[in-house]
């Protein structure tokens, strides 16, 4: 059976794609090690009396890791509230050909082969259509659909371009992976319709991280 579920986006699952998105990778890793080496000059500016100098190291210290994840949030419920992607629920469906989209009365299919990575994080899976544009699933919306999902992704993408953090507690390439629960968890998606749509969202996504 083909992996089918509908997704009606909520805030909390487009701020960790938001996160996930800005704060993994190399850009993730410069952010920490500029932001810790602010704090710790900062510390060392205030023992040597440069007052100044502390505030300002301190000021790039909370940019970086606490008032860009704020615009991230504020940019997640911008989005939920503005896109008309958003206001209907969308059903995904993964076909032999392509991710089969359905909303508002509207039926297209994506190729496979306009798609080039895949990430999972602890409540959502994404697929990357562009660098900044994805098609989001809250693993809540996949459901029991979760494991025949995973199933079909391997079959289609090949496993260095599959990114597994679905067992991260932070959104940090090197973040040490939480304990599993027994009962297990859930999983989130992220969506594009059209070409155009895709176009507007990767902008607007471009544009918050």
């Amino acid at each position: 059976m083909k992996p089918s579920f509908e997704v009606k986006m909520t805030q909390e699952a487009l701020f960790e794609f938001l996160m996930f998105h800005t704060y993994h990778g190399i850009k993730g890793i410069l952010y920490l090690v500029v932001g810790v080496a602010c704090w710790i000059g900062a510390i060392i500016s205030f023992a040597m009396g440069r007052v100044s100098w502390g505030l300002g190291l301190v000021f790039v210290f909370a940019t970086l890791l606490f008032v860009v994840p704020s615009i991230l949030k504020f940019s997640a419920a911008s989005q939920l509230k503005k896109s008309k992607i958003y206001s209907t629920p969308i059903r995904y469906t993964l076909e032999k050909d392509g991710l089969r989209v359905e909303r508002a009365g509207k039926n297209k299919i994506t190729p496979w082969k306009d798609m080039y990575r895949v990430m999972m994080t602890p409540n959502l899976v994404a697929i990357y259509q562009t660098p900044y544009a994805a098609f989001i699933f809250p693993n809540s919306d996949i459901g029991p659909q979760m494991d025949p999902l995973k199933k079909t992704l391997r079959t289609l993408f090949p496993e260095e371009l599959i990114e597994d953090n679905s067992g991260k507690i932070l959104p940090f390439l090197f973040s040490r992976k939480k304990k599993k629960k027994k009962e297990g968890g859930d999983t989130m998606v992220r969506e594009t319709y059209s070409e155009q749509e895709t176009f507007e969202l990767g902008k607007e996504i471009g544009e918050s991280a």
